[in-house]
């Protein structure tokens, strides 16, 4: 029965491959002058698995940074005779876009160019019946090998079943609820899945999207890592076991 289900979950892992796209998640938002006056053609990037992606502000210094898998990235803005800036650390959801504050680039000193780090520049869109972890968020977190607990523990208005196999948001039954693996609606008890293989875990309690259908209760999303997230995962933590190995018999 086990092995059953598990097939049954590796199906439905493959099939949503396909509609990965419909689970990306974007970065907006918008460049001045130190006068105030809109900024385009700065230059906006990231790095994506190592590769550098990017974009340019509009004529009203509006940028559209997309498609990005969900995550965290360091945004790059540069622009000719302006001081760089980087905004650490942004977070990117599924189906969602993060909007950071206004930026305003100031000129280069005489001494030089000169990077700015701003700290905590994100602006969050008022959205109570969403909350969202992040992969090293979920690692940390001793709870989430077992699924019911660790979202009955970590999300306001989710309580598990006393039988200990549903969930019950905001009073709504564990029959009400729904959950959704990489866009794909998995029916029954919400699924296990190894930590390591989870890119981000979204809980609605109410104000559910129309995607969701005629679900009444709550929905459990699931993002899984891509390909090249797992092979990254995989390397650093090979990279991690030689390090120890090597401060062992030094």
């Amino acid at each position: 029965m086990r092995t059953n289900s598990f097939l049954h979950l590796l199906g439905a892992m493959t099939l949503a491959g396909g509609l990965s796209a419909q689970n990306l998640g974007e970065v907006r938002g918008r460049v001045f002058d130190t006068d105030g006056s809109p900024l385009p053609a700065a230059n906006v990037y990231t790095r994506v698995n190592g590769e550098l992606f990017g974009t340019t502000t509009d004529l009203d210094g509006r940028f559209v940074l997309k498609p990005l898998s969900p995550g965290r990235y360091a945004i790059t803005i540069s622009f000719s005779g302006r001081q760089t800036i980087e905004l650490p650390g942004e977070a990117v959801v599924p189906d969602r876009a993060t909007y950071l504050r206004d930026v305003r680039m100031k000129p280069f000193e005489l001494e030089g160019a000169e990077v700015v780090v701003y700290r905590r520049p994100r602006i969050e869109i008022d959205d109570p019946s969403r909350m969202t972890l992040l992969a090293e968020e979920i690692a940390k977190d001793p709870n989430i090998r077992n699924p019911i607990q660790f979202l009955g523990k970590t999300f306001a208005g989710v309580t598990p079943a006393p039988n200990g196999d549903g969930l019950y948001f905001r009073g709504s039954r564990t029959e009400n609820m729904a959950t959704f693996l990489d866009g794909i609606k998995i029916s029954g008890a919400v699924p296990r899945i190894p930590p390591s293989a989870i890119s981000s875990v979204s809980v609605y309690t109410g104000g559910l999207p129309a995607r969701y259908g005629d679900v009444t209760g709550g929905v459990v999303v699931i993002e899984t890592k891509s390909y090249a997230e797992m092979v990254q995962h995989a390397r650093r933590m090979a990279a991690m076991r030689t390090e120890e190995e090597g401060d062992t018999f030094d």
